[in-house]
């Protein structure tokens, strides 16, 4: 259960960062087709709910396989670093 919370809390970061850069420098600052697409078609729901989905998938897997933790959890974290830079940046 540990490494499932360890990723869904990376993922989080990830989620809640990616909100902040998209309030302050509006969707079409996102250079992710799909993300800029989803957010115009259903708005901040249906980001949250497809970055959810992921990061329920990776938790699940990252529980199956001890293996999965690092990169699973590092993909969160590096998104979240990413949109901090964004925003430290712009």
């Amino acid at each position: 259960m540990t490494r499932a919370l360890i990723v869904a809390v990376a993922h989080g970061l990830d989620l809640v960062t990616f909100l902040l850069a998209l309030r302050a420098f509006g969707v079409h600052g996102e250079a992710n087709g799909l993300m800029r697409t989803l957010y115009l078609e259903l708005g901040p729901a249906g980001v949250v709910a497809l970055k959810s989905a992921g990061a329920s998938a990776l938790a699940f897997m990252s529980q199956l396989r001890g293996w999965a933790l690092v990169p699973a959890a590092c993909a969160g974290i590096m998104g979240a670093a990413v949109n901090l830079l964004a925003l430290r940046v712009g």
